[in-house]
């Protein structure tokens, strides 16, 4: 019997049952938003962004065409009066401040980090070293159903 129901929780979160309905448009703009935000703290301008729309998959790996998330990539050039740890610092402090959910904070290098947070409503944002010189940005929303 639990089973059954844990199957039946699985397949409404990919049949739509329990995930917003959104617009992939708006979707995109939020995801624009919070990489706009991390460069604006950073001080730098986003560059090759790429926006990516994917069918979410549920808890027991089932998949819906109706049912996405958005991922966007972008870069920003190397910080040009101080360290990457240092602008890593600031936008740690800026998404504490926020309420955010830090999920991922490593140094993984002398001047080389990543810091990963989760927004209340279910962005997850990541900023890393990227290679060569600059950041590699993330911005991946939650599970949307299309109208």
């Amino acid at each position: 019997m639990a089973a059954a129901a844990a199957t039946g929780l699985a397949l409404s979160a990919c049949s739509g049952d329990d995930v917003e309905t959104k617009p992939e448009t708006a979707v995109n703009a939020v995801v624009q938003q919070h990489a706009e935000a991390i460069a604006a703290i950073a001080g730098q301008t986003l560059q090759n962004p790429n926006l990516l729309s994917r069918g979410c998959t549920g808890r027991a790996g089932e998949t819906s065409k109706s049912i996405y998330t958005v991922q966007g990539v972008y870069n920003l050039p190397a910080p040009t009066a101080e360290g990457h740890l240092d602008v890593i610092a600031r936008i740690r402090a800026d998404w504490k401040a926020k309420g955010y959910t830090i999920t991922d904070d490593r140094t993984v290098g002398p001047d080389d980090g990543v810091v990963a947070a989760k927004t209340p409503d279910g962005y997850q944002l990541d900023i890393e070293r990227g290679e060569p010189k600059g950041f590699a940005v993330f911005v991946d929303s939650p599970c949307y159903e299309r109208p």
